[in-house]
């Protein structure tokens, strides 16, 4: 049974929207060096060893980011307010600001459902506290940069 011109137009529709909104997979030359040097430093805080053939995800900052589209995302409506998250299904993370050790933690979640598996059936609270974990190894790092240094050693 041939489809109706309607159903043509509308199924070339949505091929085009999925093109659209497909993530293309990143490679280390998509990232600028200071999102590429966050990437690699949490992948070996996570003892990963990156697969080029794994998606990386795209990263978008708050003001790059529909309010509506980001609370399709969620699932409820946020009310414009943009928050820092990682979504799986359509690798993407979102940064409400760009700070190193935020990117940190949404990294540890990517890495999480992409080489580990973790799904939102794993417990959530495992699941925030390793990637915590990794934020504040970050944050530690950058702590531990903005002192002087000790002469006297």
């Amino acid at each position: 049974m041939a489809k109706a011109p309607s159903m043509r137009r509308l199924v070339r529709t949505l091929v085009l929207i999925g093109l659209i909104w497909y993530p293309v997979p990143a490679t280390a030359q998509d990232y600028d060096a200071e999102t590429e040097e966050v990437f690699q430093a949490v992948a070996r805080i996570m003892g990963i060893s990156i697969r080029e053939e794994v998606p990386r995800p795209r990263i978008l900052v708050g003001s790059e980011v529909d309010p509506a589209a980001f609370s399709r995302y969620v699932g409820f409506d946020t009310e414009g307010k943009i928050f820092s998250a990682y979504f799986p299904e359509p690798n993407l993370i979102v940064l409400s600001r760009w700070e190193r050790h935020t990117l940190a933690h949404e990294l540890a979640h990517y890495f999480q459902v992409m080489y580990w598996g973790m799904t939102a059936n794993d417990p959530r609270d495992t699941i925030e506290r390793q990637a915590t974990a990794v934020e504040e190894h970050f944050r530690d790092q950058e702590r531990m940069g903005d002192e002087p240094e000790d002469s006297s050693r």
